[in-house]
């Protein structure tokens, strides 16, 4: 007996037919449904390269590699330790599509998935090569679907196939909250195409079944091993020879219908991601999250718009990245905004924009509310955990610089913009008080070391506010104890224009970058450190577009440097006397600024353990590293009024204080004023707030 299978069997004229008319009518929808979204794209402008600026100067240097959209191409960066970023859209493609290394992230929902996804690939290549079979065009090339070809294709398209069913099965479970990870979308749009892949799949086991059941030859026991089963349970019900034809024919037209149902739905429904996400995924280069896209003042004289209000102001490639969202609520469930019920859903913004697509008009307002927009911290959770790499956090800064640019800036936070622009801080002091916090510690400026080996850049917390003021002290103790050659600006510096930045004011970023790039590039300094994660991100990732091309050091990873190099003296009993010595154990609560947008985890833990510290014994809260929970001050919402239920460092202070912790290690003056205010509000908790600084600062020997 030959080893293969009639195509076909038991299909009759008509039902022949009718195939036909729907294998054009689901195509045809399909292509119909694509064509709407491509005219949505067309909407959209074209990409540009962004404006660099490069001044020359000591330190200044020409602004790094764009691509057409203007995002850098960060090869020598790494994602993650270990984890270098890809620009190869081949490379990107195998990583984000076949891999799926972002949805891995979440175990069962990388199993639903890849099942799904790679169950759905091998019935697609089985359905091809049926019809390629059927219409003769093996035979032109000399292969026939039979023998060994048959039994390895028919093997492997039911171990696939129950895979994909698997994969559907889990997705349901997770769906009813059956597995401990987040629940997705609860849409019934998105459950009916589960339940639409489960009546696929098993209906197509069933046509399968009952045609094994008819007159299966006995090698079908080795090759299709599920139909195989299936036949043996129709036979056992009594249903076999020509009672099959009837029920093999209604499940043939069932399956048909459906796979037919499928393809028409998929440009109308979250399915549009197939299609989508490997082209958008192919065509983005990873880019650092802590760089936001720059803005081309040309472009804002010529057409006098600034930010994102209607689908046109989007570029194309925006508006595809839309499409290529998946409804998985990652981005969603890792945002403190929402988790803290503000009135924020990063997906639902995406989604929104999508869906006004072929609409005229402003998104602002009905569409996508302000309070919306002034909820976001720019944490980049979002962004970090989205599979397919859409930027929510980028759309939300530009639309914010629509409502700015319309003079609509949320409570304080316009304040704060005056005071940045007016007085170079965000707190509205004189620039002649910036060094105040250094009196009898007889820190150099610039004026008085003009060739340090490290300027210290203080920030405009570690300057004025009296909480932080206590770190700037403990980190200038420590480069005196190690010998370090370093000077601070003085009344020169200027705030960064993080926050101005990220609350949409780009033009007050534009006028500090400018002057910090100049002022900075008439010290011959070898590198900057800060303790400031804002700062330091601004610095590192923004300024380079400004001409400020310095290396830019975060005060954790210097500490670890010089505790390496022996440095830093080794961990004394009594300590200095200004400082006390952290009660343990410790828990770090790591910045956004430096542990998600710019993977600086690792070093801290590192002083941490060291004896220059005291060793201290380190606990983890659930969300650590690059999964951090915000404190709430980012954004430009450290100026921004919160409701009393809703504030995220509550939320953050009760994660971290869960752990056991006798100590809240930080490494940012943000983190220091929200989390240090969460304490004060629950001081019956027992639990200080430390900066890194401070630890160190507080085992050095007394002099």
């Amino acid at each position: 007996m030959e080893i293969t299978r009639e195509i076909l069997w038991n299909i009759d004229t008509f039902t022949d037919v009718a195939m036909y008319v729907l294998a054009i009518a689901a195509p045809g929808s399909f292509a119909y449904g694509v064509w709407r979204r491509v005219r949505v794209w067309r909407r959209g402008l074209p990409l540009k390269p962004a404006p660099a600026v490069a001044p020359d100067g000591p330190g200044a240097g020409s602004a790094p590699p764009t691509i057409a959209d203007g995002e850098p191409l960060l090869d020598d960066v790494p994602l993650a330790p270990g984890v270098p970023r890809v620009t190869n859209p081949l490379l990107r493609v195998i990583r984000h599509v076949f891999a799926q290394q972002r949805i891995g992230r979440i175990p069962w929902a990388w199993l639903s998935h890849a099942s799904i996804f790679y169950g759905f690939i091998v019935l697609f290549i089985g359905t091809v090569i049926v019809g390629l079979e059927h219409y003769g065009i093996f035979g032109l090339f000399g292969i026939s679907w039979t023998g060994r070809f048959y039994t390895f294709t028919s093997f492997w398209l039911d171990v696939f196939g129950l895979a994909f069913l698997a994969g559907v099965g889990i997705a349901l479970a997770r769906r009813v909250g059956l597995t401990p990870q987040v629940k997705p979308s609860s849409k019934l749009i998105d459950a009916a195409i589960l339940w639409l892949f489960l009546l696929i799949g098993v209906t197509g086991f069933v046509v399968e079944g009952l045609r094994i059941a008819y007159d299966g030859p006995p090698f079908e026991q080795g090759v299709s091993v599920v139909g195989w089963g299936r036949a043996k349970a129709f036979a056992a019900g009594g249903l076999a020879g020509d009672a099959v034809r009837p029920w093999h024919l209604a499940s043939w037209w069932t399956h048909m219908v459906l796979v037919m149902a499928f393809i028409a739905a998929i440009p109308y429904t979250k399915l549009l991601h197939f299609v989508v996400a490997p082209f958008y995924i192919a065509l983005t280069p990873e880019h650092r999250s802590g760089r936001l896209k720059p803005v081309s003042l040309e472009e804002v004289e010529e057409t006098g718009r600034v930010g994102l209000a209607e689908v046109t102001d989007f570029t194309w490639q925006q508006l595809v990245s839309y499409d290529a969202c998946t409804h998985c609520r990652r981005c969603e469930s890792a945002c403190p905004a929402f988790a803290t019920g503000k009135p924020l859903s990063p997906m639902r913004v995406i989604l929104d924009i999508a869906e006004h697509g072929e609409h005229q008009g402003s998104l602002h307002g009905d569409v996508i509310s302000a309070e919306t927009l002034w909820s976001c911290t720019t944490c980049g959770a979002c962004v970090h955990n989205c599979p397919v790499l859409i930027d929510q956090m980028g759309t939300i800064v530009e639309m914010r610089r629509h409502l700015v640019g319309e003079g609509q800036v949320v409570g304080s936070s316009q304040s704060a913009l005056r005071t940045i622009a007016s007085r170079g801080n965000p707190w509205g002091l004189p620039p002649e008080e910036r060094a105040d916090w250094a009196q009898g510690l007889d820190v150099p400026t610039v004026d008085e070391n003009p060739a340090p080996d490290v300027l210290l850049w203080v920030g405009c917390a570690g300057s004025y506010d009296r909480r932080n003021q206590q770190v700037t002290r403990a980190l200038a103790k420590v480069l005196k104890a190690a010998g370090v050659n370093y000077s601070i600006l003085g009344k020169k510096e200027r705030c960064t224009g993080d926050p101005a930045r990220r609350i949409g004011d780009e033009f007050t970023f534009l006028e500090q970058a400018t002057a910090n790039v100049e002022t900075l590039s008439q010290v011959p300094f070898k590198r900057i450190v800060t303790q400031c994660a804002h700062c330091y991100n601004t610095l590192k990732n923004e300024y380079p577009d400004y001409g400020g091309n310095f290396q830019v050091t975060h005060h954790t990873e210097f500490l670890q440097e010089l505790i390496a190099a022996g440095k830093v003296p080794p961990a004394a009993a009594n300590g200095s006397g200004d400082a006390q010595p952290a009660a343990g154990p410790v828990v770090f609560h790591d910045p956004c600024y430096l542990s998600r947008h710019n993977d600086g985890a690792e070093p801290v833990r590192d002083v941490l353990k060291s004896t220059a510290s005291g060793g201290l014994p380190i606990v983890e809260p659930e969300r650590a590293g690059c999964n951090t929970f915000c404190c709430g001050a980012g954004g430009g919402r450290m100026f921004m009024e919160e409701q009393i239920d809703q504030r995220v460092n509550v939320a953050r202070w009760e994660q971290l204080k869960a752990t056991g912790a006798k100590t809240v290690a930080v490494g940012c003056p943000f983190c220091m004023t929200m989390l240090d205010d969460a304490s004060k509000a629950d001081s019956d908790s027992g639990v200080a707030v430390k900066d890194i600084a401070e630890l160190v600062a507080a085992h050095l020997p007394t002099t």
